[in-house]
């Protein structure tokens, strides 16, 4: 008995201590061996992080008018993966009852294409207080009625494209913002200045950890960071020359729909367009419209598939998301013409005075051994009769430049390119530098540029089968902007600005500062753009002979292609000078299915003399530049004239031009015949302080009789 008692005795020992020995091993592995992992955990388990969402930076024009602001609304979302299949539509039907929205509507905001398939969806906004708890009181599954900040866009379509709009981030975006400390649900930018200055608008977020027990209730704020608001950022355009050019630009698209195409018969698509406004002095945009355009309160709370295709999709206002003012690309047509002329003076091919006789074609010399098309006509086949370099210019003479063209391609050197260098020196072929988004560079051809579309796409642009080496028919195209051309709007204005200047070349300015709105530093200017200049143009011995031409495009007595555009126009002080070109467009229209119609483009400045501003207009199968877009940019120099007498004088960045005062002999100055042929400047031409005299005949100042004396 006893020995069986200490047998079980022994036994019950070591049974103890083999627990006693676990229990040590078991702490020993969860104090030493995981004390770091289960530190974190147990933080983890009484810790909740709390992200509060910054409010966004608002968008402002030059003077403060609010292009883009946020609004406290009520929203009710819905998660679509919590339910099984077939409960959906049970939730809906009572969200319908609560909300008097169709459910068939509210199914199609579930349909949202703007946010992530997975992330909840705004089935409804604009809900007030009790809205918000008459939604909550139901507790419906998957259902969540809250206030939200929104972004509104108080000018509606104004401005859109360059202001942009926020939606859902793509799932490109998401990795990225997310580590930022992003939510989930937040909208981001998307396009123009609201996806550019993502970073600056958008602010910091707030973080706060709290301690919480397993039941979730709060016991204290360990820690807490506010959020912090985002910067302002304010645009250099004026919301009231911006809403007047975008109504223009409408305007003047409609009314080409009207005109009946000489050449097809039917009336003009007039598809779209767009138009710039820069301030030349500095490089400031003042405006930039593009057509067809949209709200971007449309894309605010999502849309749709059948919204987002009836709006965005339509074949008859296609693009309507686009920039055309920099992502357009088109043939510059005659407007080209400058840069072709004052290639043909550097290279000293152009005798600016030289008499040429226009007879309404130009045809390549036999000596040349021209095979296939060897004859190019005017518009109209129109002969023009004698021209120099200013009347070419101021009557658009094709003949005139197919030959200054032809003639620089059978240079050997460097200036067989000067078409192509001027080009380059104005800024085409590469992007301005404008702080928006997705801008596209055009092109300017030459050999390896058509040996590479020749490569990449045959079938576009050579579907029979020609040479890829540069010919005189390619450098003949290039000369009057057509071929292998094309540029952006904002290139055209750019270009025509810094020869109306005297050459200071700007990368434009779309935005003047970002301003912060947070703690020390609120209304400090964060970021602050000056004027940017890219470099200085040195323009060949002549080019006044060019200006002179293009003050004579709106001339009726000189014959200048806008003259009808600027008939009964009041030019005292502010005439204008410029170009207009017609450009073809290449294929056919994919809704019409039929040859595409030209495309209107008219670029100038004004005041002639005193420059200030340059316009430019592009209006796809539109008719002719002076027919269609010379109108348009009329009515803008006219709101320029009355808007900028409210406006404070500008930084300029520029020195003006000195003009070149053609040789004429003393006794024939100041005589009416010349009058309109002397630049502002000139000791004895037009618009200068003094007016010439009978007795003062060279407009000096000093009467002859006492010049002879001394």
């Amino acid at each position: 008995m006893n020995e069986q008692l200490s047998r079980r005795l022994a036994f019950m020992g070591v049974l103890i201590i083999a627990l006693f020995a676990a229990l040590a091993t078991r702490a020993w592995y969860l104090q030493v061996l995981r004390t770091e992992e289960l530190s974190d955990q147990a933080l983890l388990n009484h810790v909740e992080i709390v992200v509060t969402q910054p409010t966004r930076g608002r968008i402002l024009d030059r003077h403060g008018v609010v292009l883009a602001d946020n609004v406290r609304t009520g929203i009710v979302t819905v998660d679509r993966s919590r339910y099984a299949p077939g409960q959906i539509d049970y939730v809906l039907e009572q969200l319908s009852q609560l909300l008097d929205i169709p459910a068939a509507t509210l199914a199609s905001r579930l349909d949202d294409k703007q946010t992530h398939p997975l992330a909840e969806k705004v089935v409804a906004s604009g809900l007030d207080e009790y809205g918000l708890l008459r939604v909550a009181e139901q507790s419906l599954p998957g259902v969540e009625a809250k206030w939200a900040m929104s972004r509104t866009y108080p000018q509606n379509e104004i401005g859109a494209h360059i202001v942009g709009y926020v939606g859902a981030m793509s799932p490109g975006q998401q990795e990225r913002l997310l580590k930022a400390g992003y939510l989930p649900a937040e909208r981001v930018g998307k396009s123009g200045i609201e996806q550019i200055f993502e970073n600056d608008l958008h602010g910091q977020p707030g973080r706060t950890e709290l301690e919480v027990d397993s039941t979730g209730r709060v016991h204290r704020v360990i820690s807490e960071v506010l959020a912090e608001p985002g910067s302002d950022v304010f645009v250099s355009i004026d919301a009231d020359l911006q809403a007047a050019t975008e109504s223009y630009l409408r305007q003047g698209l409609i009314a080409a729909r009207k005109t009946v195409s000489e050449d097809s018969g039917f009336f003009y698509p007039s598809i779209g367009g767009a138009a710039v406004v820069m301030d030349l002095r500095n490089g400031d945009v003042l405006a930039m419209a593009s057509h067809p355009t949209f709200d971007p309160n449309w894309l605010v709370g999502g849309l749709t598939t059948a919204e987002y295709q009836s709006v965005f999709e339509n074949p008859y206002a296609p693009g309507a998301l686009n920039n055309r003012a920099i992502q357009g690309q088109y043939s510059p047509g005659s407007v080209f013409k400058l840069v072709t002329a004052l290639a043909g003076l550097e290279a000293r091919l152009i005798s600016p005075r030289a008499a040429y006789y226009d007879i309404g074609y130009f045809k390549i010399p036999e000596k040349y051994g021209c095979t296939g098309r060897c004859t190019f006509y005017n518009a109209d086949k129109a002969p023009l009769g004698i021209v120099d370099l200013s009347s070419a210019i101021t009557r658009s003479s094709d003949a005139y430049f197919y030959k200054v063209a032809h003639d620089l391609y059978w240079i050997r050197g460097e200036e067989q390119w000067a078409i192509q260098d001027m080009a380059q020196l104005l800024g085409f072929g590469s992007q301005s530098g404008i702080q928006l988004p997705f801008e596209k560079k055009g092109r300017i051809g030459d050999e390896k540029l058509k040996q590479q579309l020749f490569e990449s796409n045959p079938d576009a642009y050579n579907p029979y089968g020609e040479s890829s080496q540069w010919l005189p028919g390619d450098n003949i195209n290039t000369g009057i902007g057509q071929g292998f051309v094309s540029v952006t709007p904002v290139q055209l204005a750019n270009a025509f600005g810094t020869f109306a200047n005297g050459g200071t070349l700007f990368s434009p300015n779309i935005v003047e500062r970002v301003v912060s709105r947070s703690g020390d530093r609120f209304g400090e200017s964060v970021i602050e753009f000056n004027p940017r200049i890219q470099r200085i143009a040195e323009f060949p011995e002549g080019s006044g002979v060019v200006r002179e031409g293009l003050h004579g495009v709106a001339s009726k007595s000189r014959r200048g292609t806008a003259w009808r555009a600027f008939e009964g126009y009041d030019s005292s002080g502010y005439a204008i000078a410029g170009k207009t070109g017609t450009s073809q467009a290449e294929g056919r229209n994919p809704v019409l299915h039929r040859k595409k119609e030209d495309s209107a483009v008219f670029v100038a400045w004004a005041p002639q003399h005193d420059p200030r501003y340059v316009v430019a207009v592009v209006m796809e199968e539109a008719g002719f530049g002076g027919d269609a877009a010379a109108p348009v940019a009329r009515r803008i120099f006219e709101a320029l004239r009355a808007y900028e007498q409210r406006w404070p004088d500008p930084q300029v960045a520029f020195i003006p031009p000195q003009p070149e005062c053609p040789q004429i002999p003393e006794a024939l100055r100041g005589y009416e015949a010349f009058l309109g042929y002397v630049p502002e400047g000139c000791p004895w031409g037009i618009q200068v302080p003094r007016a010439n005299t009978p007795e003062d005949v060279d407009g000096d100042g000093v009467p002859d009789v006492e010049e002879r004396d001394e």
